[in-house]
């Protein structure tokens, strides 16, 4: 289950459009706001997922996991708008975790913090849901396998959001060509996109912690 999350949250692209956003707003997508306490939220829920799954000791850059947290609310408010257009409404049981599921979850986390953890995976496995049955309507091949539906589907969301009028706050660092170009988040966006970073060679302030 814990692999199956972290795969759906990586797989999903970053994507389009940085530019001014309406004060408080993460993202703003043809008007509908990401609330920066929401990718807030969600930023901190992928941070101790990648904590859990990461060797011991092994830094996670708190950059990365904000830019994945604002990109997946964005992806999924396209896949939303996307799903109602075509009139598709994905079986809960088809991403929803199940009991024996939270139950495992419930082993690392507890209360209100495991509401949280459960409403991200499960908001993340609905875009997925969703790119599924577009891919199926796409590829129109009853012996193609889950991982090509998804990916045809996410291939069709990620088009249907560069249609779409796309801003991200410039602390994210994310361009129009999909790519991160801050490695620090900073207002200040540098010219040249950054090269790979060691996550071990970064200060405290910018690693994430649990």
């Amino acid at each position: 289950m814990k692999t199956r999350l972290l795969a759906a949250a990586g797989a999903v692209l970053l994507l389009a459009g940085c530019g001014s956003v309406h004060p408080g707003a993460a993202a703003v997508v043809d008007g509908t706001e990401v609330s920066m306490s929401r990718a807030d939220d969600v930023a901190a829920v992928y941070c101790q997922l990648s904590l859990l799954s990461a060797p011991e000791g092994t830094p996670v850059p708190n950059a990365d996991v904000r830019r994945q947290a604002v990109s997946d609310l964005v992806v999924a408010i396209v896949a939303d708008g996307m799903a109602a257009e075509a009139g598709i409404e994905p079986n809960p049981s088809s991403y929803e975790l199940s009991p024996t599921q939270r139950d495992e979850l419930a082993r690392s986390f507890s209360g209100a913090e495991l509401d949280r953890v459960v409403e991200a995976i499960n908001d993340s496995q609905r875009t997925f849901a969703i790119a599924e049955e577009l891919g199926a309507r796409e590829i129109d091949d009853p012996d193609a396998e889950t991982q090509q539906l998804q990916e045809a589907g996410l291939q069709l969301i990620q088009s249907e959001v560069e249609q779409r009028d796309v801003e991200f706050d410039p602390r994210y660092g994310i361009d129009d060509d999909l790519k991160p170009v801050a490695v620090s988040g900073s207002l200040s966006v540098p010219v040249e996109a950054p090269g790979p970073t060691d996550p071990k060679g970064l200060p405290a302030t910018q690693q994430c912690a649990a």
